[in-house]
């Protein structure tokens, strides 16, 4: 399971760790699939360029994006009573898949939403810049309107929460 940025340009998920590191993309029957070759796994049948490593051998897991930004490292412990949240620890047992926990799995959208967010939060500044310029369009046209019906620079200023001289400085050229 993974996510995706607001602006489609950041793809996260819990990526599960080789014993050399490496950081799997997927997983098949076999276990999960990594890059490249080291000659001490069997490759994958349908993509040469990747090992399959068992999942007993997983040693851990970390967020992965695909900006190439990575999580802390999550530890696997061998038993339930050695996980530890707060230490990055977690357990899985060794003989089924190497899939995270709900609780890993959550921990781990924490930190990527943390590593996105000053992505996230610049969607919102430039979509608050749109919606002010539009304002502030619309604004102008609605003065200039109600200057064409008749309406006095001081109705204008007083509707705008400005005095008449600021309201008549800002948009009697606009007309």
């Amino acid at each position: 399971m993974g996510w995706v940025s607001s602006d489609n340009k950041h793809e996260g998920w819990v990526a599960c760790v080789a014993p050399d590191g490496r950081l799997s993309s997927s997983s098949s029957g076999e276990g999960m699939l990594v890059k490249g070759v080291s000659g001490r796994y069997k490759r994958d049948e349908s993509m040469p360029d990747y090992e399959i490593i068992p999942d007993r051998e997983i040693i851990g897991w970390r967020g992965a994006c695909d900006c190439g930004w990575q999580g802390e490292l999550w530890k696997r412990v061998g038993s339930s009573a050695e996980a530890d949240p707060a230490q990055h620890r977690e357990y899985v047992s060794r003989d089924g898949f190497a899939d995270a926990s709900q609780r890993l799995e959550e921990a781990v959208h924490d930190e990527w939403k943390a590593h996105i967010a000053p992505t996230e939060a610049i969607l919102g500044v430039e979509a608050a810049a749109r919606e002010y310029s539009q304002a502030g369009n619309r604004l102008n046209k609605t003065v200039a309107a109600a200057k064409a019906a008749g309406a006095s620079w001081t109705d204008i200023g007083r509707a705008v929460g400005i005095s008449r001289q600021s309201a008549h400085e800002r948009w009697s050229d606009k007309k």
